[in-house]
């Protein structure tokens, strides 16, 4: 029997007159409810004018990543306090836009004062080595999601990438046990499949795959098996459905359907209260640039080759106010404004509410 029956009724029941969001999306179309990102990007050197537009497309909740997760170990680490010091700077400059988020209570509060709460993940365990001192750590300047592997091995388990998964290790056990008693989130994006249902197996609480698409329609490394899903589902957990083109189709134009087919996908293998949208996306219109595609692909690594795998993005996804186009699409796919709500932020306000509290 899924959790779902009887833990997220009474929460989701009461977000919308709760949170009392009132929006237009693009296409006209009224509703309320909370728009949560589950894994987007807030960049530094974001201006007001661009934030505004990403408040504008309702938006009131994101999570971001705190630093680059191919850095790994104890370089890793120090470069996440120093990266985790630049965005706690850039937000305490921008007070009228942004809350650094600790809890739902910040999301709450977002909501009223039409800001965006922001909270920090990083996507990748290996800079906490195996000292779990340093979770504590994490946890005091505000971390709350920890993403178990990158696309490698790391102390925990296996990535994506990986030719072999043996599955989690002995201290990713130790590792998961420590965020459950410390409220964090368990985050299995870029998960070896086994690693993955390992962990939604040893995790306590519901656990989150922030950023993903569906294997069974495009056979994708970073893609979650519908195995996977279920179990995710049983145990209470979201997955949020990524925006990276190059993970759900070969097309590239004329190819948002696609996205839309991964979520309904992931709504009729998990079930409606566990599909979220984890867009993975920077929030600037993406110029069709040589510069941008340098700048982009050093960034990304040796996994994407620019002229195979450009453009990285669904083209009608590309800018501030994606969610608006999301919210429409789903209206045209026939979801109610109860599941649209749920999808674009009410599972994640849930799941977070469980966990993080």
């Amino acid at each position: 029997m899924h959790r779902r029956n009887f833990i997220q009724t009474s929460v989701l029941s009461t977000i919308g007159s709760m949170l009392g969001i009132q929006y237009l999306a693009s296409g006209q179309t009224a509703g309320t409810g909370l728009v949560f990102d589950a894994m987007g990007e807030i960049r530094t050197v974001y201006t007001p004018e661009l934030v505004e537009q990403i408040l504008a497309s309702g938006t009131r909740a994101i999570a971001i990543t705190l630093t680059d997760p191919k850095i790994t170990g104890d370089k890793g680490f120090h470069q996440l306090l120093e990266d985790l010091e630049l965005y706690d700077e850039y937000f305490q400059a921008n007070p009228k836009q942004f809350i650094k988020a600790f809890s739902i209570n910040d999301i709450d509060r977002a909501v009223k004062e039409r800001k965006l709460a922001v909270f920090y993940l990083i996507q990748n365990a290996d800079p906490v080595e195996k000292d779990l001192s340093r979770v504590d750590t994490l946890y005091s300047l505000g971390l709350r999601s920890v993403q178990l592997t990158y696309n490698d091995q790391n102390y925990v388990g296996h990535g994506c990438y990986e030719r072999n998964d043996d599955g989690l290790s002995d201290f990713g056990i130790q590792l998961i046990d420590k965020l459950n008693r410390k409220n964090m989130l368990v985050d299995l994006s870029h998960a070896g499949m086994k690693t993955m249902s390992d962990a939604i197996t040893a995790s306590r609480k519901p656990v989150i795959i922030s950023h993903s698409t569906c294997k069974t329609l495009y056979n994708h490394a970073r893609n979650t098996t519908d195995e996977n899903l279920k179990l995710l589902a049983d145990k209470g957990g979201v997955i949020g459905m990524c925006q990276i083109r190059i993970f759900m189709t070969q097309k590239k134009t004329d190819n948002l359907d696609v996205y839309f087919d991964h979520i309904d996908h992931a709504v009729k293998v998990a079930g409606i209260e566990h599909v979220a949208i984890g867009s993975d996306r920077d929030h600037r219109v993406i110029p069709d640039t040589e510069e941008e595609k340098r700048i982009l692909f050093k960034e990304e690594g040796a996994q994407f080759t620019a002229d195979k795998d450009w453009p990285l993005y669904l083209e009608k996804l590309n800018g501030p106010r994606r969610m608006e186009i999301v919210r429409d699409g789903l209206v045209k796919r026939k979801y109610t404004q109860d599941q649209i709500d749920k999808i674009l932020g009410g599972n994640l306000y849930r799941l977070y509410k469980e966990v993080i509290g």
